[in-house]
């Protein structure tokens, strides 16, 4: 409590002593800023302290904190009850969470959300279906195996609280499916640590693995290397239901050399959202600093060597609106023709 008091209390000094939005923030001013990221280790953490970096050489009397527990699923929640003031979190996600989506978020609305910069990376919704499984059943599609009458196969995934659960449900509803019916029709719902995976894969404990991933993600690297696995793509149907929860359609690069074509996948995006009633001079100098501070940013983890901020990715916001601070900033930068600011 104490801390969210001292918080509050810079901010609303920092407010008074800026003159209003129009005018900068001095650069002596004391604050406080909390970043919701991911475990020390993960991509997320370091693309976190790295921005962190980058806004206190901004403001050198700023102190930015990296919140060092969270994921896609959870940090909107973390920012919306602003036990952070800024988060990283799947684009795919941060749209749920806004409009309430029934199935991710059981329809609350998470309503003080708002977008501070978009395309920071993909993160790709992949399938890949054991061979074992494939030649046992014959069904050499994700979509045989989902509407099958007989033999479901075995998902495995993640445990419950992240993006994954929530898009493959989509997926199985779009499909006429559901975790009930594919139980009774012989298949099963494996959730479990990204670290165990791998092994219950290549062991045949498991028939199709869904991960959020990229060809950075250690379990879905380890899988396909190790298993005798195949990339599957997302059936029409589900592209276009997970499309229109907030996901975008795409070809899955080849990821490793042998391993065949693209697939079609659905990318879950990443983006930076802010509380709607961080500052709006605070929220435009946390965008400078994430489009500025490029190199020190892409530098920050393999996952995000191909960061490129600019007027193609960086205003997609999925349908949360932009915070007036960010959306200030790319109309100075020319990004965008609005004349007005976010929602406030």
């Amino acid at each position: 409590m104490r801390r969210r008091r001292v918080l509050r209390a810079g901010v609303a000094a920092l407010v008074v002593l800026a003159g209003g939005f129009g005018a900068a923030a001095p650069a002596a001013a004391r604050t406080e800023l909390a970043i919701a990221a991911g475990r020390p280790g993960t991509p997320w953490h370091a693309f976190a302290a790295a921005l962190a970096g980058q806004v206190e050489a901004l403001l050198p009397a700023a102190r930015v904190k990296v919140v060092a527990r969270g994921n896609g699923y959870w940090n909107p929640i973390v920012v919306n009850s602003r036990r952070a003031d800024l988060g990283i979190a799947n684009a795919a996600s941060a749209r749920w969470a806004w409009r309430g989506d029934a199935v991710a978020y059981g329809g609350r609305r998470y309503r003080a959300l708002r977008a501070v910069l978009g395309g920071i990376r993909p993160v790709w919704l992949t399938a890949v279906l054991h061979e074992d499984y494939v030649q046992r059943t014959g069904f050499s599609s994700l979509g045989q195996a989902l509407t099958a009458l007989r033999d479901n196969p075995r998902i495995v995934m993640g445990p419950a609280g992240g993006v994954v659960p929530a898009a493959v449900d989509m997926v199985l509803a779009a499909l006429g499916s559901s975790r009930e019916i594919l139980r009774a029709r012989g298949g099963a719902v494996l959730q479990v640590g990204s670290r165990q995976i791998p092994a219950m894969m290549r062991r045949g404990r498991a028939d199709v693995y869904f991960e959020a991933a990229d060809a950075g993600h250690p379990a879905m690297r380890e899988t396909v290397l190790t298993g005798r696995v195949r990339f599957a793509d997302l059936p029409a149907p589900a592209l276009a239901a997970l499309e229109a929860s907030g996901l975008e359609a795409g070809p899955l690069p080849v990821w490793f050399e042998g391993r065949g074509e693209p697939v079609d996948a659905a990318d879950f995006g990443t983006m930076v959202i802010a509380h709607r009633a961080v500052p709006a001079w605070l929220v435009h100098t946390v965008a400078r600093a994430l489009v500025d501070g490029r190199d020190a940013l892409a530098a920050s983890h393999d996952a995000f060597r191909g960061y490129d901020p600019g007027a193609a990715r960086s205003v997609g916001n999925r349908g949360v609106p932009l915070h007036r601070g960010a959306a200030r900033f790319f109309r100075e930068r020319g990004w965008t023709t609005r004349r007005r600011g976010g929602a406030r």
